[in-house]
């Protein structure tokens, strides 16, 4: 009799405690990547952008809003570097390039201060409207290949006054 007074007590007590949720980071995660005679310049940028305050680099296996992958010309030790980025929204297949840029320096310090400039600013530009852009063309894509209601995401709930969408709605609400 004991031992069920006792399990329910214990079950009571865990759902009555409030689980602390996990610390999750306020920051604009960013995958970088560079190999070969760009590893200097992706390093210092990860540095760059681990030091700012709105960014933080995250590893492979870590969910990021944004890609960037670095690739530098071959050179000698003594040879400037000439490096590119490319930056991607990291979601789906839509629409992904943010911008780019390319830039040339005797140091992997000086390019990749450029390139974080460069970076900040892309995301600044284009990141709100790219990922509403890949919103509306996953709604829109849902919309063709259903012949019931889809959701609606919820950044583009406001522009369509509804949560739930016909193809025939959506038509409609697109030309007002």
């Amino acid at each position: 009799m004991k031992k069920p007074i006792a399990l329910v007590l214990f079950a009571f007590l865990v759902l009555a405690v409030p689980a602390s949720p996990q610390e999750k980071s306020n920051k604009f995660a960013i995958f970088v990547t560079g190999l070969d005679d760009a590893a200097p310049v992706a390093q210092s940028l990860i540095t760059k952008l681990n030091a700012s305050k709105p960014f933080e680099a995250v590893g492979k296996n870590d969910t990021a809003e944004v890609v960037v992958l670095v690739s530098c010309s071959s050179r000698k030790q003594t040879d400037p570097f000439l490096c590119m980025y490319v930056l991607h929204f990291n979601g789906p297949a839509f629409k992904t390039f943010l911008g780019g840029g390319l830039w040339a320096a005797t140091s992997a310090d000086a390019v990749s201060d450029s390139f974080l400039r460069s970076i900040a600013q892309d995301i600044v530009e284009r990141f709100d409207s790219t990922s509403k852009d890949n919103l509306r063309e996953a709604l829109q894509a849902c919309l063709l290949m259903t012949d019931s209601k889809c959701n609606v995401p919820d950044p583009l709930q406001k522009e369509f006054g509804a949560t739930q969408l016909t193809l025939g709605q959506y038509l409609l609400k697109k030309k007002q």
